[in-house]
């Protein structure tokens, strides 16, 4: 009878040697036995048990099996099971290539939400820029118009001392003047 260890059967199973542990000490006593040393090991029923339960097979029947095909099989088996931890590996880092894609795609919407920002804030700048220039541009004219203004206060106040200072007779009877200003 092929009687298989814990250690042994991780080995062929591709798991660990706990879990392994684990799943044999729920299998029914029938499947369970001890060897001479004491160890615990498992019978035929019990591995078939274990591949229903682990979906994978690593025995065949004695009849389909020999000596000679022992070595391809276990090579098979071997491969089998790195294949499948492979493809595990790749599942893993195609599942953290979504992720990195996702926070990619986030990350291009918030800079696309940021360029739009800048746009509106150089939007708004340029239109303050605009609005000093042409308060720049009214407050030089208000001063300039302010200045006339003073220039032609000034004319007329001493226009007015010079009327004042006539006498009489020259306020009565009032020259001609060569010049076209207006009193």
């Amino acid at each position: 009878m092929d009687l298989k260890t814990v250690s042994e059967l991780s080995d062929l199973f591709g798991v660990t040697r706990q879990a392994m542990n684990n799943r044999v000490k729920k299998l029914p006593g029938e499947f369970v036995e001890k060897n001479e040393k004491g160890t615990t090991v498992v019978n035929v029923k019990g591995i078939r048990e274990l591949e229903k339960i682990y979906d994978k097979k690593v025995i065949v029947q004695t009849s389909e099996f020999d000596e000679a095909n022992a070595s391809e099989y276990s090579m098979n088996v071997l491969i089998a099971n790195l294949m499948e931890d492979k493809n595990a590996e790749i599942r893993r880092l195609n599942e953290q290539l979504r992720v990195k894609d996702s926070q990619l795609a986030t990350k291009d919407e918030q800079l696309s939400i940021k360029d739009q920002q800048i746009s509106e804030k150089d939007k708004q700048l340029d239109q303050q820029q605009q609005l000093t220039a042409k308060a720049m541009a009214d407050s030089e004219q208000l001063r300039i118009d302010t200045e006339q203004l003073r220039e032609d206060a000034e004319k007329l106040k001493t226009n007015i001392n010079e009327e004042q200072s006539k006498g009489f007779f020259a306020k009565l009877f009032k020259p001609k003047k060569k010049d076209n200003t207006v009193d």
